[in-house]
Formats: C-alpha cells, structure tokens, sequence
C-alpha cells in the first residue's frame, strides 16, 4: 500500500483497496451495492486475511477492532460474516490511518476508551477525550 501519509483521508485509502461501497443510480433511483472491488486485490486480500489473524490471537493480544468484529457477529442473524469483516477492515484501515498521521502507537486501552493521545506543551503524553 505505500506510505499512507500520502492519502488525505481513510476514505481515500478505502477506495485505493476497493472496499468502498458501490452506487447504481438510474433516473430517480438510488441503490446501494456491495463494495467496488475497483481497487488493489492483494491488499485487500492481505487486509482480509489480517481480520482473521487478529481474531486468532485476540485472547493473548485484544485488539479494538477485533472487539467490533465479535460484537456484530454476535448481533448478526445471517452466517455470513464477509460482510462484517469488511467492516472491521474499514476500521482497521481508519486507526492506522489516525495513528500513522498522528504519529502515535496503538494503545488498546486508549482505543477501548475512545480516546487519543495528545501531546502537552512540554511534550509528555496525555489522555484527553474525544
């Protein structure tokens, strides 16, 4: 994927790998598709597969996004989860975005809290609320 500094937003990086969603307009009617699949296959795959990885070892190492993953699956009805991963690679995608543009380290605790880290004046860490 390069150096994600380049992008301007996640959604940028979101439509790069090809997991943005489609659009089919027509006249009047709007539908949403499924993801576009428009963009780089192999880091889509790689991403994917990255779900399933930290989803093996979330016991020793817990993780926010695989948090997300196992509450919607919970409150899923169907037995297709693609969709679900999906959306955890989403959010996967959005915290190393942040982090990377950041500069910051993931923090499980930070995350599971919804808050980042801030730089004080004489450059110490400090927690501060979203």
């Amino acid at each position: 994927m390069g150096d994600l500094r380049r992008f301007d937003t996640s959604a940028q990086i979101d439509a790069f790998v090809g997991i943005d969603p489609g659009r089919y307009q027509l006249g009047e009617k709007d539908s949403r598709l499924g993801i576009t699949k428009h963009g780089n296959h192999l880091a889509r795959k790689i991403l994917y597969r990255t779900i399933g990885q930290m989803e093996e070892v979330k016991a020793t190492q817990p993780c926010h996004i695989t948090d997300y993953y196992d509450k919607k699956k919970r409150s899923s009805n169907s037995r297709g989860y693609l969709k679900i991963t999906i959306a955890s690679v989403h959010k996967l995608i959005r915290t190393m975005f942040a982090l990377i543009k950041h500069d910051q380290l993931y923090d499980y605790n930070v995350a599971t809290q919804n808050q980042r880290l801030k730089l004080k004046s004489n450059d110490q860490l400090k927690y501060s609320n979203l």
